[in-house]
C-alpha cells in the first residue's frame, strides 16, 4: 500500500507535462470534470486546438463546449480520446476536425506521447497504445514510467502546485503570434483521394456516435491547404453526405468569416487568437442555431466554464496593455480593471509638464498626490489603497494574491521582487508592475522615462 501511494505521488509530479504548450494537458482537466455536462466536444489536430475556444461558446451562447484537440491526433486518436470521454459525459454534439486524414501514423514520439500519457490506465488505454504505438514503445506507453522519470531535470513549481491557467484549461490557450501566409488557394477539385487506413477509424467514429445517439458535425478550419489534402477532404464531404452528417467547410467561408491571412494567423497550418474569435464565434452561432442546446449559464455544476471564460479575458486584457507604450493610456486603462494589484513607482523627480494630465488619471488608479510629490511606492489593489511610502526607507514584505511582494530601497534604488524575481524597468520615472489576481502572475511590467524621452521599458 506505502508503495502504491508513494508511486501515485510520484507519478504525479513527473507526469507527462506538453512543455511546449506551457503544461497545458486538455485530459486532465477533463478527468476531474462532474458527470455529463459537456454539451459539445471539439475533437481533432493541433488545428482544432488553436481555432475553437469554449470560452467564446459560454461566453456568448452558454454552450458547454470542451476541446479535445491534442497535436497530430490521427482518427485513431480521436476514436479513443471519444471512447475516453464517454466513460463521463453523453454530449449532445461532437465536432470533428477534418485534417486527422491527412496522418498516417505519429512519426513525431512528442505528438504520440502527447496523445497517449494523458489517460488513465484502463482497457480503452491498452487498446489505444497498441492501436498507436508500434513495437516495443508499448509497453514503455503502457507502463509510462520509463518515458517521464527522466523529467527530473526539468520539474519546476507548477508540477508541485499547478496554476489557475492549467485547472482551467479547457483545450483552448489564446496565441499572438502573426504570420502573413498570403492567398489561401481553393483548388476546383473535381476527384476525391481516399484517407488509407484512417477511413476505418474515421467509420468507427461515426458507428460509435450513432450508436450513442450523438450528433456529429465535420469541419475544416483555414488554413494553406495544399491540393492533395483538398482532395482528402471531398473524399470525407463523400463519407458525410453517405451518412447525413453535415460538413462545415471554413475553407470556402473566408469572406463570410472575415478572415485576415495577414492577421489571423500564426503560421501556414493554425489560426492565431484573432483567427480563432472568428472560428468560434461562427461555431458557436450555428450550434446555436441548429442544435438547440440550452443556455446552461448559471447553472449548478458548469463553474469550470465561468473561470475558463474569466481567465481567458484576464489573457486577453493583459495581452492588450503589454502593446500599451504610452504612460496616459496605460493608466487611462488600469482605472476599471478588477481583481488586479498595480505596484507604481515613481523614481527621480518630475518636471511639471510630465505631470499635466497625469494627477487625475493617478488618482484614479487610487495613487495619492503624495506619490508624485517626491521618490515614492503605492500599492493598489481594485483601487484601494494597500501600502503607501515614501521610497527612503521603503520596506515591505506582502502577500498579493498567490505570490509574495518585497519592496525595498537600497543604495538609492527601488526594488519590486515578486516571487523572487525582481522587477526593474526605469531609472528615472514612472515603474509598474502588474499582478493579475485571477491568474495569480505578473501580467505586464513596464517602465515610463519621466521625461518622455524614449520609448516606455519592458
Amino acid at each position: 500500500m506505502a508503495a502504491a501511494m508513494l508511486y501515485s505521488a510520484l507519478y504525479g509530479v513527473f507526469s507527462w507535462k506538453d512543455t511546449g504548450g506551457a503544461y497545458l494537458t486538455n485530459m486532465e482537466t477533463f478527468y476531474g470534470l462532474e458527470e455529463d455536462v459537456a454539451d459539445v466536444l471539439f475533437c481533432g489536430s493541433s488545428h482544432c486546438y488553436c481555432s475553437v475556444n469554449p470560452a467564446i461558446l459560454w461566453g456568448q451562447h452558454g454552450i458547454a463546449g470542451y476541446n479535445l484537440g491534442i497535436s497530430g491526433q490521427d482518427f485513431a486518436g480521436t476514436y479513443h480520446g471519444i471512447r475516453e470521454a464517454l466513460k463521463t459525459q453523453h454530449p449532445r454534439v461532437i465536432c470533428l476536425e477534418m485534417y486527422g486524414s491527412a496522418f498516417e501514423g505519429y512519426e513525431d514520439k512528442g505528438n504520440l506521447y502527447r496523445n497517449l500519457l494523458g489517460y488513465k490506465p484502463s482497457l480503452n488505454y491498452w487498446n489505444a497504445v497498441n492501436a498507436l504505438a508500434n513495437g516495443e514503445e508499448k509497453q514503455a506507453i503502457l507502463w509510462k514510467w520509463p518515458i517521464i522519470h527522466t523529467r527530473y531535470a526539468e520539474l519546476t513549481e507548477q508540477d508541485f502546485r499547478p496554476d489557475t491557467i492549467s485547472r482551467t484549461y479547457m483545450g483552448y490557450k489564446p496565441e499572438y503570434v502573426y504570420e502573413d501566409i498570403g492567398e489561401i488557394p481553393l483548388y476546383q477539385v473535381t476527384e476525391s483521394v481516399p484517407i488509407g487506413y484512417e477511413e476505418e477509424w474515421l467509420r468507427k467514429i461515426i458507428e460509435l456516435t450513432r450508436e450513442e445517439g450523438i450528433e456529429l458535425i465535420f469541419f475544416q478550419v483555414p488554413y494553406l491547404a495544399n491540393e492533395q489534402f483538398q482532395k482528402r477532404c471531398r473524399y470525407m464531404k463523400e463519407i458525410a453526405a453517405e451518412n447525413g452528417i453535415p460538413v462545415l467547410d471554413m475553407m470556402e467561408m473566408l469572406d463570410e468569416l472575415g478572415m485576415d491571412t495577414a492577421q489571423d494567423f500564426m503560421d501556414w497550418g493554425h489560426l492565431n487568437e484573432y483567427g480563432a474569435r472568428k472560428v468560434s464565434a461562427y461555431m458557436g452561432q450555428y450550434l446555436a442555431e441548429n442544435y438547440g442546446l440550452e443556455d446552461k449559464r448559471g447553472t449548478e455544476g458548469y463553474g469550470l466554464w465561468d473561470e475558463n471564460l474569466k481567465v481567458w479575458r484576464h489573457q486577453v486584457q493583459n495581452h492588450d496593455l503589454q502593446q500599451i507604450t504610452d504612460l496616459g493610456s496605460y493608466l487611462t486603462n488600469l482605472v476599471n480593471l478588477q481583481d488586479y494589484t498595480v505596484v507604481l513607482i515613481a523614481e527621480g523627480e518630475f518636471p511639471g509638464e510630465a505631470l499635466e494630465g497625469l494627477r487625475e488619471k493617478l488618482a484614479l488608479t487610487g495613487a495619492g498626490e503624495s506619490f508624485l510629490a517626491g521618490e515614492s511606492v503605492c500599492v493598489v489593489k481594485d483601487g484601494a489603497v494597500l501600502y503607501e511610502s515614501p521610497k527612503e526607507g521603503c520596506f515591505r514584505f506582502m502577500g498579493i494574491g498567490e505570490s509574495d511582494l518585497l519592496l525595498h530601497a537600497n543604495d538609492g534604488k527601488m526594488h519590486i521582487i515578486v516571487d523572487r524575481v525582481e522587477y526593474d524597468r526605469v531609472e528615472y520615472g514612472i515603474a509598474i508592475v502588474l499582478y493579475d489576481n485571477v491568474l495569480g502572475m505578473v501580467a505586464d511590467a513596464v517602465g515610463f522615462p519621466a521625461w518622455g524621452e524614449g520609448p516606455c521599458v519592458r
